[in-house]
């Protein structure tokens, strides 16, 4: 308990100091944010494109896919805010002795790793999704009772821990394989197919959506749940027994993976 104070302590330093570097370039950050927004917008449009030429998808609407657009964006914008340093893992970092620098102070060097860095692009991709949940609201009738609101943020809360967890799965391969960008990359990606009614696809993906890789059970049924009057309650349950798990394997791979950890001087 008390180390546990002694990092709710320590978090907002890190936080502060690795905003004040990021700000000195203003301009820079201010494209990056913007960028991120454009681009998910971009995407969204070729969606609404696409959507619009169909009366509805297996009962979901432009309406309520863009809603679930929304949705997936804010826990996947945290993960992008506050953990975006765990890319370096899989990107040759394990190679260029990215934790010696950790591994010689008395704090534990996840913590260090994942604090150092706030990456204040992902600020474009929270602003837009709730721009989007906003927006597509009126359309649909959500009623927005406490009980369904304080739903919604356990849900984007562990739905973050998911994402961060899978990153730190594959990033952790690195232990091992010195690089695993291409994998880490691919298997991320996969996220995108949580941003669909899981219906559409054939049985071999909603298998591997559900319970191989459950970005579905994270994003899509909660707000399923959420919109076609479901157990919304019922749905965090599983999307915090799904992050958890994932993130008590995750911790597994990264403890084991330091141990092989070899300094870049070695």
């Amino acid at each position: 308990m008390d180390n546990l104070r002694k990092y709710f302590r320590l978090y907002p330093f890190y936080v502060s100091r690795s905003i004040k570097a990021r700000l000195a370039y203003r301009f820079d950050a201010f494209i990056g944010i913007f960028g991120f927004l454009l681009e998910n917008v971009i995407i969204f449009s070729t969606l609404y494109l696409t959507i619009t030429t169909i009366p509805s998808l297996n009962g979901w609407t432009i309406e309520s896919m863009g809603f679930l657009y929304g949705f997936y964006l804010i826990p996947k914008a945290l993960d992008h805010i506050l953990s975006d340093q765990v890319w370096q893992l899989s990107n040759g970092g394990i190679t260029r002795g990215i934790l010696d620098k950790y591994l010689i102070k008395p704090i534990n060097p996840l913590f260090q790793l994942v604090a150092e860095m706030i990456q204040l692009e992902g600020f474009g991709e929270l602003i837009l999704g709730f721009i989007f949940l906003v927006i597509f609201t009126p359309g649909l009738g959500v009623i927005w009772s406490l009980s369904n609101i304080g739903a919604l943020i356990v849900c984007a809360f562990f739905s973050m821990i998911f994402f961060f967890s899978i990153k730190l799965i594959f990033g952790s391969l690195s232990f091992w394989t010195k690089r695993s960008i291409e994998v880490m990359t691919l298997i991320y990606d996969f996220s995108n197919f949580a941003k669909y009614p899981i219906d559409i696809f054939n049985r071999a993906i909603r298998v591997v959506l559900t319970f191989v890789l459950p970005f579905s059970v994270v994003i899509f049924f909660p707000i399923r749940a959420l919109l076609f009057n479901g157990n919304l309650w019922l749905q965090t349950f599983y999307v915090m027994l799904a992050s958890l798990s994932m993130l008590v394997i995750a911790l597994s791979i990264w403890q084991q993976g330091l141990k092989r950890y070899e300094s870049a001087g070695s």
